[in-house]
Parts: structure tokens; C-alpha cells; sequence
């Protein structure tokens, strides 16, 4: 039994291809992976998750594959969003996509062997045998040839405090034609580690995934839990939810702005959002405890009711949004900033379309697609707001999308503060059954992230699959970079915001 707004589609692997090219014509690709559920029918399973735009709906097309035949034909020539999804579940389930333009690993690095850490009978002791540091990596990097061309390696290790991750450009002088990005150094196991933890202790598992992000993971991975269950919670827990959802949003895309200057080396306008984006992480600590909005999601709701400090929050807000309008006619003002910004990171529509965009980098390309609208859930369903879009793709339309995005954010906290909130913060949750599924799902400060969870019978998932807002964004910039010159690279990286321990699960 699933929720209303999933179906799930069984198609056979000779059709599955077919299905999923008919499907993405007219749906978006939100994510793409494999299940060993071998101990439930003796089958490996691979889903695709779409949805239609403008509709409350997924429709979900799953395949069964057997262990002595894990080749299917793959759905990347026809679906590019499909790529990495793809490249993952040959690495992490051995499940082959015959076809496939890119034949590299993605996360396994060479010194793993031929080990698959996500199949149900593969321990973590024996991940750990099969490394063998002096094993040949064997990946090889585009080699890009022509008169001029050469090569700028970059990392994997980097300045600062950033997780590794290495960019191989060829250029022509000081032009870029070519970005081959490489990441998942530090591969940490985590969707292996969701399947002992259980259910509860998963929340906090999930709000560690990805730092300035933990409040709207734990929310997407709390609510498949809830569906999973069959439950729903309190408008009071959804309210409280939605409230600090909106917050890590404030203080993401100020500071977002901010170190946009950063790239263009404006240390004023870098200082100021650093300021602002300070006394909203110190609102946090007061309001949570924690700067990073940890310790508050709970299966089945929350801990503390944020609406008791309500006049904290007001005064807090009045303040910020002064400083912001401040903030934004200052860098507007400031013409050798944003020509900077303008024509440079260029993403087109049709690309950000075709390869799965999703947050302010889809919408500064005119993808008017926001989960909190396309699947309404919390308190979302009976807000109004808009998915504000720009049309150019470029770094100053990136930056202008978080813009109006935080004033939309004061809004809608201004609205809850409005209303009063009935129920309880905490709803019990009854044993899950084996077999059930759901999807959880937020729009976070970088985009849509969603969680689908199934059940194993033990009173843990058999399966915990995240999908990060990163995963689809990273390989945009390889596109965005084309044409520009080496040293727009760190700022356009910045306009996209892009997460390494996010993906590098």
C-alpha cells in the first residue's frame, strides 16, 4: 500500500528504456536507483521516480532483474538526466546499463575492486577488505585535443575546509572549453548505514548528510518515514516544520549572495551578507540549540515549538529584512560587481530541462519548478507564494533568483506567525511492515531533495535511497563553465552552491 500520490508502473527490462523516453517527455526525472529485494521476491529491483509538472502526482516505473542477469538497456541516450543515476547503481549494485555513453566509475574509486557496498549480503567489514590502496585507479579524464589546448588540474585537494574533489579544464588561453569534474573521494557509506540504524535513529543520520542543509533533509527523510507508517502529523508539527524549513533558507541565500562577491572579489558586499547571514545562524542556536537546526525533526514530528520565542523571530526578521533591502541596493549600485555577474556561467533552459536541474540553478532558466508547489506538503498547500523564475541562466540571474526567494521566505514566516497551530508535536509511530514504501521530499536551500524509503520487516529499512539537490546540480557546471575564462571559475561554482559531502554518501 502506497500513498495517494505514488503509483508505481511495473515494466518488463526489455521495455523499460522505451517507458522511461516516453515518460520524460512530458514529466520531470526527480530520481533513479536500485533496491536488493531479494529477500522479498529474489529480485534486484531498479525505480525511476517521475512526476508532471503542474500535478500532485509520481508515477514511479520499476523493473525486476535477476542476479544472474543485471543488464538492462540503458535509459542515458534518451534520458541524459539518467547519467549519474545510472553510473551509481552499476557501482553500488553491479547493475549494468548496456549502453551507456560513459563507461566510468562514479563513486567506487578504483581501489575498492569489484565490491557492490549496497547489496544486502556486502558488510561493511567486508567493503572494508576488498580496499586495496596500491590498486591501479585505471580512470582516465577527456582528453581534449587541439592546437593550444592544455590541460589545469585542480585538487582533489583543496584550500580551506572543502571536501575533495578534482576538476581537470582544458584550455585555450585563459578560455575554458572543456571541465571534467571528478568527486566522491570520501565515500562514507551512509545509505548503507540508514539499513542498521532503524527508523528513529535515521533522523539524525540525515540531518549529518549535508550541513547547511540538515533541516531539510531530516524533514524529507522524517516525512517517508511518516508515509511509510501511514501517519500524518499535527498541523502544529507542520507549521513548526515549514518555520525553520524557511529559515535555513534565509540563511543559505544571503550567504549565498555574499560569497558571490567572494568571486569577484568585493569584500565589502562579501563582509556584509556575512553579517547578515551570522545574526540568522545565531537566531538558530537560540531557537534550536543548534546553529545548523539539528536535534529538532523526529519521526512522527518535532521537539521544541519554535512559535513560543514568536517575538525573538519578529524582532530577529524586521532587522534582517532592513539589512537585506540595504544589502541588495548596495551590490545593484555597485556596476563593477554586477557586470561581473551578467553573461557569465551561462545554463540554458534546454540544457537545465535535459539534464535535471532543479533549484534557483533551474530557475534562473526559466524552470518554474518548486516542490513546495509541485507537491504540496507541510503547511505549503495553504500558503501563497511564488516559484519566482529569470530567463538568462547566467550568475546575476542565479543570485537575483535567491533574492526574491528570500523575501518570499520573510512572507511566508510572516504568514504562519499569523495563524494559530493546533495538535500535538509528537505522533507515535506503529511498527512498519515489511514491503512498504514512500517518498519524502522538501525544497531545500539548494533544491529538491527527496528520500524513498522501504521497509525490511525488522523494524529497519531494507532500503533508505537519498537524493540531494547536488547530485543533479553538480554536472551543470561543466556546461556553465564553457566559454569563460579560468578565472569566473570559483565564481560561478558559487553561484551554483554545489555540496560534496551531499552527494558523496
Amino acid at each position: 500500500m502506497s500513498p495517494e500520490n505514488e503509483k508505481y508502473i511495473e515494466v518488463s527490462a526489455p521495455d523499460f528504456s522505451r517507458k522511461c523516453a516516453e515518460y520524460s517527455r512530458r514529466h520531470f526525472l526527480r530520481m533513479m536507483f536500485a533496491a536488493d529485494e531479494r529477500e522479498l521476491d529474489g529480485h534486484f529491483r531498479v525505480y525511476a521516480v517521475f512526476s508532471p509538472a503542474g500535478c500532485d502526482r509520481f508515477d514511479i516505473l520499476t523493473m525486476k532483474l535477476k542476479e544472474d542477469n543485471l543488464s538492462y538497456e540503458s535509459i542515458t541516450p534518451l534520458v541524459p538526466a539518467a547519467h549519474w543515476y545510472e553510473r551509481e547503481m552499476r557501482d553500488m549494485f553491479g547493475i549494468i546499463p548496456s549502453g551507456h555513453p560513459d563507461a566510468r566509475p562514479l563513486i567506487m574509486h578504483g581501489m575498492y575492486g569489484d565490491v557492490y557496498p549496497l547489496r544486502r549480503d556486502v558488510t561493511a567489514a567486508g567493503i572494508k577488505n576488498a580496499v586495496d590502496l596500491s590498486r591501479e585507479d585505471g580512470y582516465s579524464f577527456m582528453n581534449v585535443k587541439g592546437e593550444g589546448v592544455y590541460e589545469i588540474p585542480v585538487g582533489p585537494v583543496h584550500a580551506g575546509i572543502i571536501e575533495p574533489g578534482h576538476f581537470r579544464f582544458s584550455a585555450v588561453g585563459e578560455t575554458i572549453y572543456h571541465l571534467d569534474p571528478r568527486l566522491f573521494f570520501t565515500h562514507k557509506g551512509t545509505e548503507k548505514l540508514f539499513e542498521s540504524v532503524g527508523f528513529e535513529k535515521g533522523a539524525q543520520l540525515a540531518e549529518r548528510i549535508s550541513g547547511v542543509s540538515s533541516f531539510s533533509h531530516s524533514s524529507a527523510y522524517c516525512m517517508a518515514v511518516e508515509r511509510t507508517a501511514g501517519i500524518e502529523i499535527s498541523p502544529r508539527a507542520k507549521a513548526v516544520r515549514t518555520l525553520i524549513i524557511e529559515l535555513e533558507r534565509l540563511y543559505n541565500h544571503i550567504g549565498d549572495i555574499g560569497n558571490m562577491c567572494a568571486g569577484t572579489g568585493f569584500a565589502v558586499g562579501y563582509a556584509k551578507g556575512a553579517i547578515l547571514k551570522e545574526e540568522l545562524m545565531a537566531l538558530n542556536e537560540r531557537l534550536t540549540g543548534s546553529r545548523y537546526l539539528r536535534g529538532i525533526n523526529v519521526t512522527g514530528g518535532v521537539t521544541r515549538d519554535v512559535f513560543e520565542d514568536a517575538d525573538e523571530i519578529i524582532s530577529v526578521l524586521d532587522g534582517v529584512k532592513r539589512g537585506f533591502k540595504d544589502f541588495m541596493e548596495f551590490l545593484l549600485d555597485s556596476v563593477s560587481h554586477t557586470e561581473r555577474l551578467e553573461g557569465t556561467g551561462l545554463l540554458s533552459r534546454e540544457i537545465a530541462l535535459r539534464m535535471g536541474a532543479t533549484g534557483p540553478a533551474a530557475r534562473a532558466s526559466g524552470i518554474s519548478d518548486d516542490i513546495r508547489r509541485a507537491h504540496p506538503h507541510l503547511s505549503y498547500g495553504s500558503l501563497i507564494f511564488e516559484a519566482h523564475t529569470y530567463l538568462k541562466g547566467d550568475v546575476y540571474s542565479r543570485m537575483m533568483v535567491r533574492r526574491d526567494e528570500v523575501e518570499c521566505s520573510f512572507s511566508i514566516i510572516d504568514s504562519l506567525m499569523e495563524r494559530r497551530h493546533e495538535g500535538e508535536l509528537g505522533t507515535s509511530i506503529n511498527e512498519i511492515m515489511a514491503g512498504r514504501s514512500a517518498l519524502g521530499y522538501t525544497e531545500g536551500p539548494r533544491g529538491s531533495i527527496f528520500y524513498w524509503i522501504k521497509a525490511a520487516g525488522d523494524g529497519k529499512p531494507l532500503r533508505v535511497k537519498v537524493r540531494s539537490a547536488s547530485f543533479c546540480n553538480w554536472p551543470l557546471l561543466s556546461y556553465a563553465i564553457h566559454g569563460n575564462i579560468v578565472p569566473d571559475f570559483p565564481l560561478v561554482n558559487k553561484s551554483f552552491n554545489l555540496s560534496y559531502s551531499g552527494c558523496d554518501l
